[in-house]
C-alpha cells in the first residue's frame, strides 16, 4: 500500500514540474471593450485586418491560429494576410490583452507595436 501511495505522489510532483503555465483557453471571456496604449477602442464586432507579418518568412509572431475550443494552435502563416475579422470577444493573460476572431488569437498591442494588425474605426 506505502509503494502505491509513494508512486502516486511521484506522479504527481513529475506532473507538476512539466506541466505547462495556464492556457489562456482557460481565462475568462471578456466582452468589454479594450482600449490600446493609443487610447484607440477596440469592441466586439468591430473588424481587425490582418496586415503581413513581422517575421522575416512573412510569418506572424503575434497572431496565431486557434481550434474550435478558442485555444491557439500555432502561428499564423502569410497566407492568412490581408484578412478582415471581426472580433468575437477578449481575453487577458499575464497583462496581455488577446482579441479573438472565428480563427485567431491576437496579442493586441504587440501586434499593433509590429504593426501585423489594423484596426478598422466603427463608423458613428
Amino acid at each position: 500500500m506505502k509503494k502505491v501511495v509513494l508512486v502516486f505522489i511521484v506522479l504527481l510532483v513529475s506532473v507538476n514540474l512539466f506541466a505547462q503555465g495556464k492556457n489562456i483557453s482557460w481565462k475568462k471571456k471578456s466582452k468589454q471593450p479594450y482600449i490600446t496604449y493609443a487610447g484607440d477602442t477596440i469592441s466586439i464586432k468591430q473588424d481587425i485586418l490582418l496586415l503581413e507579418g513581422s517575421s522575416e518568412d512573412g510569418d506572424f509572431k503575434y497572431v496565431q491560429v486557434i481550434n474550435n475550443f478558442n485555444e491557439p494552435l500555432r502561428q499564423a502563416t502569410s497566407r492568412v494576410a490581408f484578412q478582415k475579422q471581426p472580433v468575437k470577444f477578449f481575453k487577458e493573460q499575464n497583462g496581455n490583452y488577446y482579441a479573438f476572431t472565428k480563427y485567431f488569437c491576437i496579442n493586441i498591442e504587440a501586434a499593433l507595436r509590429k504593426s501585423e494588425i489594423e484596426i478598422f474605426k466603427k463608423k458613428e
